[in-house]
């Protein structure tokens, strides 16, 4: 494999790369399914689910989980009460007990002028920029593909990702696949990024075990995989390296 990787665009998933959510979207998952059922669930169940595919959405995965018990429970009502318990009446639920997985000194080591940053995310645009926000972070990501943007065609489907290149071309920024790299904490990130031609990144975060997780994201595309955002500089400088060495592994 060539060493010489030109990256153009860093793109990244928000949920379990930027955020940690094991306090939000996980408890608000959890909370709903036990308002339905009754049945208490951990974060064991949240994360197999997660490891099925095709659950990027949480009201879906929490309605799959509901479902699964017997229940006909509306999509919209559970809809309604998971938003109850992650936004709350005036943003003031789950969502402020929300903290970063990644430093400040880490995004402004990769906001360089030959990169441009963005996020790519099945989160409600509502929901990303309030956190984007929260952290301070929109100088960062100039660019913002949320769950409206992608209709139909959430990831694993690799629409959001070739969109995300659309938007830029369409901005006078053209950016072939091969110098964009999507980074995920999911089976459905993995797969949807290399379905789009892109560098695909797992990122195993702090609340999901390592050692059953990082074989998930290989075995679904991942080039490489970390158990921190903050070694992405680092593995910038070395890229060309870090990639021959993995295809030789």
């Amino acid at each position: 494999m060539s060493q010489n990787v030109k990256l153009s665009a860093i793109l990244f998933d928000m949920d379990g790369v930027l955020v940690d959510v094991s306090r939000s979207y996980r408890r608000a998952i959890e909370e709903t399914v036990e308002h339905f059922t009754g049945r208490k669930i951990g974060a064991n169940t949240v994360q197999r689910y997660k490891n099925y595919g095709g659950f990027n959405d949480d009201w879906k995965l929490t309605h799959a989980i509901i479902t699964d018990t017997a229940m006909e429970v509306p999509l919209s009502r559970v809809i309604e009460e998971f938003q109850n318990r992650y936004r709350g009446e005036n943003w003031d639920g789950v969502i402020t007990e929300e903290t970063p997985l990644i430093s400040e000194e880490t995004l402004q080591a990769l906001n360089t002028d030959e990169r441009i940053m963005g996020i790519v995310t099945g989160r409600p645009e509502e929901e990303a920029l309030w956190t984007l926000d929260h952290f301070g972070w929109k100088k960062y990501f100039p660019l913002l593909v949320s769950k409206e943007k992608q209709g139909e065609r959430p990831k694993p489907h690799p629409f959001p990702l070739n969109h995300s290149l659309t938007i830029l071309a369409a901005a006078g920024r053209d950016v072939s696949p091969k110098e964009a790299v999507y980074i995920g904490d999911t089976v459905d990130d993995m797969e949807a990024a290399r379905k789009a031609g892109m560098w695909a990144i797992g990122i195993v975060p702090p609340y999901v075990d390592a050692d059953d997780h990082r074989p998930l994201l290989r075995d679904k595309g991942a080039h490489l995989v970390l158990e921190d955002p903050n070694e992405l500089p680092d593995l910038f400088d070395r890229f060309g390296e870090a990639l021959a060495a993995h295809s030789h592994a």
